[in-house]
């Protein structure tokens, strides 16, 4: 992690309403067209979200990637256009963010800030279309994702869970169901959120079903040999999703392994607690979103300090998009689904 900027980073959350509320106030002060768009978004939604930018913000300096920042806001840019709302506002907010940091911020930090801001504004220069459907209907599942979509959005449990087990007694392999169909359809619900044609409900309810496809998976597998090669999972401390490590549990435990799954959320404190208590030859770590990755590199560092050379894994979104920084979180490897995973752990037991 970047020491000048987990400084300012600091600066940033502690007074991250403050610098959102005014920035806002510039945003109703600057012209006419602006002041109409406060007064739609509503100004505490409007300094809610703006704190969200600073959250990001914070991120991308603690860790020393504009591209952290950048990637916020190319998400916000799409968001915008789905939504019929100006590119131009988005410029502005990010121009009277600069002007409030820029006048309370040390001078140390001011210079920092507006490099990151400038590299994200930069992003708004480049035209850019509305996100499409994630589904691909060439994969082989491709119409099996779409209808199981379906059923989620109609709130058809039973229909849901019952097409993916249809689909498995016709001979698809449980691996192509989780890689085609549940994480396909898990980010096509996000991107519908992303473009106003979907609910946070929806992505709620659609994780409840798939919680209930992956039970529905293991209860059909054949009882494993337990295996003295075991693996820790959880999601970082704030990440409040764990759909993604479970499905990587699922692998390994398909592989053979002895899978310990702690699921969301989990403090730094107790994740060292139980990675001494079970001794695994591998951790590994769901970040999620950006705003985890703090939480992710503290939880590596606690871990690293308590169990010197423990195998460490990380896998979630902004990992795949940012080259590299698995490696600034202090972690051993980056694995972008289930089976790089147990491949990955697979070596660890190897090179052991």
């Amino acid at each position: 992690m970047n020491d000048k900027g987990t400084f300012i980073a600091v600066l940033l959350e502690t007074s991250s309403k403050a610098y959102a509320a005014g920035a806002v106030l510039r945003i109703r002060e600057k012209d006419t067209d602006s002041a109409m768009q406060v007064e739609q978004w509503g100004f505490q939604n409007l300094v809610q979200d703006m704190q969200l930018r600073l959250q990001h913000l914070a991120v991308a300096l603690a860790c020393g990637r504009p591209e952290i920042l950048t990637l916020d806001i190319e998400w916000l840019s799409a968001s915008y256009l789905s939504r019929n709302v100006p590119i131009e506002f988005l410029r502005t907010c990010l121009h009277c963010l600069g002007e409030e940091l820029k006048e309370s911020l040390p001078e140390e930090g001011q210079q920092l800030v507006e490099e990151y801001l400038s590299h994200a504004r930069s992003c708004l220069e480049i035209p850019s279309d509305a996100p499409k459907c994630l589904l691909d209907e060439q994969q082989p599942l491709g119409s099996l994702a779409r209808r199981f979509l379906q059923a989620v959005l109609g709130g058809d449990r039973g229909k849901a869970v019952g097409m993916i087990m249809d689909a498995i007694e016709k001979g698809a392999t449980v691996e192509d169901i989780h890689l085609q169909v549940i994480v396909a359809v898990q980010r096509e619900l996000g991107r519908l959120w992303q473009v106003g044609e979907g609910q946070i409900a929806d992505e709620h309810f659609g994780s409840r079903i798939v919680e209930d496809v992956l039970a529905q998976l293991r209860s059909s597998l054949p009882a494993m040999t337990e295996s003295e090669r075991c693996v820790v999972l959880a999601s970082v401390s704030g990440n409040l999703h764990d759909i993604g490590p479970r499905i990587v549990a699922d692998h390994f435990e398909r592989s053979g392994w002895r899978t310990i799954f702690l699921g969301a959320n989990m403090p730094i404190a107790d994740l060292v607690q139980s990675v001494q208590r079970y001794a695994p030859d591998l951790v590994a770590l769901s970040v999620g979103q950006s705003t985890n990755l703090r939480s992710a590199a503290d939880s590596i560092a606690a871990l690293r300090a308590a169990i010197p050379g423990l195998a460490i894994l990380v896998g979630g979104g902004p990992l795949e998009v940012v080259d590299g920084l698995w490696r600034d979180l202090g972690a051993d490897a980056f694995a972008a689904n289930g089976a790089e995973a147990v491949a990955f752990g697979q070596s660890v037991v190897r090179a052991g």
